[in-house]
């Protein structure tokens, strides 16, 4: 699927921090939304599965990471033990908090029969209080977090002070610990949701940073019509120059960028045309290039294949002296 960047064997650690959800699922073969205009009983298999950002990444990591953690919050409800259940079938180990009377959060997802991969629809429940990530949740994962290679961050939390305050504090535990920190800007309309002062911070302690062209547009100001084209607004915007992992193309995900201060060092096509399932693809080609920036990077003294080694100067692990 990711041939261009070869993930050699599984090594390294990783931790995830972020949402888990509940996706109902539903495909609708023969039906497009804009045929309709009243009413319709359709039926069509409804799959329900534990999903979100920081799962779903965790779900295809363990295909490139020896060891991979997910901190995160749940609710002690009716799906509690399904999700526990997901994360040890995946071989992910759950660093969670489990609220008691709390619900964790759901989201419908229909896709309709339009041509190419349909239209999505998401539904999402505003997460409740209880679930939203806490910084007491990073501390008690502080020492998973300080030894990872890798630390994986979503923009979902951003859109809440508590959890944001999180995220940050889990980056510095990260940079402290000489791990790489990715930070994906989701949802993709993030830019509509919160200003400057609520992302660039996050931006600021990141080493790579994942995003859709039109996203990184919009947080920008820029109208940028290629991946080339946005490379010196990018670098304006972040003097820590990370990587960039741009995606562009067809829905959003058909060609991968991978751009660094002045030189892009891969631009290939995902293969997400040819996908047979689309559902999981983004994080499948996340993951393949954390690996790969892992390994096949000059990051620090850690080993090529991402050994343990730890406590490295963070001017040193940084990824900008890159050539």
């Amino acid at each position: 699927m990711t041939a261009a960047v070869p993930s050699g064997d599984r090594a390294g650690s990783l931790v995830v921090v972020g949402e888990i959800r509940m996706d109902i699922r539903v495909r609708l073969d023969s039906l497009r939304f804009g045929e309709l205009d009243t009413n319709r009983l359709h039926y069509a298999p409804v799959h329900i599965t534990p999903a979100g950002v920081a799962l779903g990444l965790a779900r295809q990591a363990v295909h490139h990471f020896d060891r991979v953690e997910l901190v995160a919050r749940i609710g002690r409800d009716a799906f509690t033990e399904t999700i526990l259940a997901e994360l040890a079938a995946l071989g992910v180990e759950p660093r969670l908090t489990v609220v008691e009377g709390v619900s964790t959060g759901r989201v419908v997802v229909v896709r309709d029969a339009e041509p190419g991969d349909g239209v999505r629809l998401m539904v999402a429940e505003a997460l409740p209080e209880g679930q939203l990530l806490a910084p007491s949740d990073v501390r008690a994962a502080g020492r998973a977090i300080a030894s990872a290679d890798v630390l994986f961050l979503t923009g979902y939390e951003l859109l809440y002070p508590r959890s944001a305050e999180a995220v940050l504090e889990a980056a510095g535990i990260a940079r402290s610990g000489g791990a790489l920190v990715c930070v994906d800007m989701v949802p993709h309309d993030i830019h509509l949701r919160l200003d400057a002062r609520r992302w660039l911070p996050a931006l600021n302690t990141a080493d790579v940073v994942v995003g859709e062209l039109q996203t990184l547009n919009g947080l920008l100001g820029t109208r940028c019509a290629t991946p080339a084209q946005l490379f010196p607004h990018l670098d304006a915007a972040v003097p820590g120059r990370p990587v960039w992992l741009i995606r562009s193309g067809a829905g959003n995900m058909g060609r991968s960028t991978v751009y660094h201060h002045g030189l892009a060092h891969r631009d290939y096509e995902t293969g997400y045309e040819r996908a047979p399932e689309s559902m999981g693809f983004g994080d499948a080609v996340t993951a393949a290039e954390l690996r790969w920036l892992l390994s096949a990077w000059p990051l620090s003294s850690r080993s090529a294949h991402g050994s343990s080694a730890r406590k490295v100067a963070r001017k040193s692990s940084r990824v900008a002296g890159v050539p």
